[in-house]
């Protein structure tokens, strides 16, 4: 495959903000532009229940194989998976989009013509848009930036779409932590507790721990 060389830059939290319209403009046409959703396989369901309980089958699948390693935080992740459980059961409404599904800063680039891309997308899929909104603005947005930026992205900024994105972010930061299958991705059980800080820290209802400094 061969591909235009564009010139450019991961984003500092400072880029987002400074470019918040123009990156929620991204996103918007990211997951409503019919053409991008079409390159993708269907999801069997549009509700938001249903996509979230399909991911987290997945992540619960992983979490099995790599529990034995890790047995002192196992009880933890266990009461964690059910507490996810029953509340992306109670997720209403429906309204999927074609989601990035890794939308942290490894997969923006500030091109030094002015444009901005998303790369990567690999993991792309017909999911709920509170995914990729959970982590982009609970990674780089600070409170006060976050009604702003869902206001130009398309979405309301209400406590049901507040709580989908935390319970969709906490899952992240789950699934992220498990190697996926036929991967190069690494698993050290002696970091493993580590690794778990910000799934820790978003479960309860916390900022990122690496705050908003820009």
């Amino acid at each position: 495959m061969v591909q235009p060389l564009i010139s450019g830059r991961r984003p500092s939290q400072r880029d987002y903000w400074d470019q918040l319209e123009n990156v929620a403009v991204v996103v918007r046409e990211m997951h409503h532009v019919s053409r991008i959703k079409e390159t993708l396989p269907p999801a069997s369901s549009n509700l938001h229940k249903d996509a979230g309980l399909q991911v987290l089958n997945d992540i619960r699948q992983r979490w099995e194989f790599y529990k034995p390693q890790v047995s002192k935080v196992a009880e933890f992740v266990d009461n964690s998976l059910d507490y996810l459980t029953r509340q992306i059961n109670l997720f209403p409404g429906e309204g999927l989009v074609s989601s990035h599904n890794d939308i942290c800063n490894m997969n923006w680039l500030f091109a030094s013509d002015g444009k901005i891309y998303v790369i990567d997308l690999d993991a792309m899929s017909v999911d709920d848009p509170a995914l990729d909104m959970g982590a982009l603005l609970w990674w780089y947005y600070p409170p006060e930036l976050r009604g702003r930026f869902l206001d130009i992205a398309g979405y309301r900024y209400d406590d049901e779409f507040k709580l989908r994105m935390q319970i969709r972010m906490v899952m992240h930061c789950l699934h992220i932590t498990l190697p996926r299958e036929e991967s190069f991705d690494d698993f050290d059980p002696n970091e493993y507790e580590e690794w778990l800080t910000d799934f820790r820290a978003i479960l309860n209802g916390e900022e990122n721990p690496q705050g908003y400094n820009g």
